[in-house]
């Protein structure tokens, strides 16, 4: 039976910034604040976790012995059986470490480690814009491209815990056998590229390009419309193979209604299925959580 005053830890590492969340054993929200991620990598930012969980700790006046359950979210592919991570480049020195049993050896508890796009979905399946969806897929859009899914109810990570590592699709190839990846076409930096390279002024970000798109701007109106059309492409890929009820659009990128409106169109153009495609109701804060809500699922299932 689960202590009245035990608790759950989510914690959403990304390459810049750290947010952690401290819930109650029904997973409702207690405390959380965002911090810089320690540049210094590797050891460093597992010891910073560690820290994450005593700080939330220390707002709620517990111990680390009513932590039941703690998930963290990171930006890189993490196997399922062995909880080591990979792919994730930027932050540096954590492949290197198996920061599940570090962080779980310090704080005394159970540590599970996920992909923060996949926890993404996982906090949109629960209080978001998937809610009673039992298959959907959450799709991030920003400096990176990721992929979270949700099959039959549960999410899904694949055999090795790569799946939803969408940014490696390719959607034409080049001579040499080079592909074009979904990533290099709508990441941002890549929306950018596009920009400069069709003879638009200078644009240090996408939001100055989404707001030139706002002013009436030709030339990102259509870097735009192609950035939509390519998004749409994989959409349609992803629905023709796994029937979706729903995608939802995340990241700083994927929030935009320039974009959504957009690519809810050029859909309509690629297919005649209906896909039903939505902006994330979490915005930012869905890593996060779906972190908190997979650690109080965790929680229960000990109990």
């Amino acid at each position: 039976m689960t202590a009245p005053d035990a608790c759950c830890i989510g914690i959403d590492l990304g390459g810049t910034k750290l947010a952690a969340a401290l819930g109650d054993a029904g997973g409702a929200l207690l405390h959380d604040f965002i911090e810089p991620t320690d540049a210094r990598g590797g050891l460093h930012v597992a010891e910073q976790l560690v820290a994450a969980a005593d700080r939330l700790l220390g707002m709620e006046g517990r111990s680390r012995t009513r932590v039941n359950a703690v998930v963290i979210g990171v930006p890189g592919v993490v196997e399922p059986r062995s909880q080591r991570i990979s792919q994730i480049p930027h932050i540096r020195g954590l492949e290197d470490l198996d920061v599940a049993e570090y962080v779980s050896d310090r704080l005394g508890t159970r540590v599970e480690l996920h992909n923060d796009v996949n926890l993404a979905m996982l906090g949109e399946h629960a209080i978001g814009g998937a809610v009673g969806c039992r298959h959907a897929a959450f799709l991030s859009l920003g400096t990176g491209v990721g992929l979270g899914l949700l099959l039959n109810g549960r999410p899904f990570s694949g055999a090795t815990g790569a799946a939803g590592e969408i940014a490696d699709l390719p959607l034409q190839g080049l001579p040499g056998g080079v592909p074009v990846t979904l990533e290099s076409e709508v990441g941002s930096l890549a929306i950018i590229e596009r920009y400069r390279r069709v003879g638009g002024t200078a644009a240090a970000t996408v939001r100055e390009l989404f707001a030139r798109v706002n002013d009436g701007d030709a030339i990102a109106r259509g870097v735009l419309d192609e950035t939509a059309q390519r998004v749409a492409l994989a959409i349609v890929s992803l629905q023709v193979v796994l029937d979706l009820e729903r995608v939802v659009l995340g990241g700083s990128i994927g929030l935009r209604p320039e974009l959504l409106c957009r690519v809810e169109l050029a859909i309509s153009n690629l297919t005649r299925r209906p896909i039903r495609i939505a902006a994330s109701e979490l915005g930012d804060r869905a890593g996060l959580r779906g972190a908190l809500w997979a650690a109080s699922r965790a929680l229960t299932s000990v109990a």
